[in-house]
């Protein structure tokens, strides 16, 4: 007896091709930011914030040093007066501002003796004093 071979499918079979896969990068979209607005005034926070505080604790070192008499015995520069020499002793002090209380000690004598030359015509302390013009219109 002859021996039986197994029966093979003869079928055609039909295989896909594979599609080509394509790989896009999708856009990129920023966030939409809101603009905020402000909560209104801050009457405290506005008045009394850290800079303010150190420039007032500043003029309160150059009135210390004014009323301990310490100033009068310091050596004074001729235009700017013992307030401003103050003020320039004070800013060579910060280190160009790195120290904190120098830089606002030095903020606030030069705004002390500002005040003094803009109000009286001279600075305390300074050198030849208010020169004497004769007469001034108005007076």
């Amino acid at each position: 007896m002859a021996t039986k071979t197994k029966s093979r499918s003869h079928g055609i079979v039909r295989y896909s091709t594979p599609k080509p896969i394509v790989i896009r990068q999708t856009k990129i979209q920023k966030p939409k930011h809101h603009r905020r607005r402000g909560g209104g005034g801050h009457g405290s926070g506005t008045l009394m914030n850290k800079t303010r505080m150190g420039i007032v604790a500043g003029a309160f070192a150059v009135g210390i040093l004014e009323k301990q008499g310490i100033m009068s015995s310091l050596p004074t520069l001729p235009f700017v007066g013992r307030t401003g020499t103050i003020g320039i002793a004070a800013y060579l002090l910060s280190n160009g501002g790195r120290n904190k209380l120098a830089d606002e000690v030095c903020t606030a004598a030069l705004v002390v003796a500002a005040h003094e030359l803009a109000s009286t015509g001279s600075i305390v302390g300074a050198e030849g004093g208010q020169p004497d013009i004769g007469y001034v219109a108005g007076w």
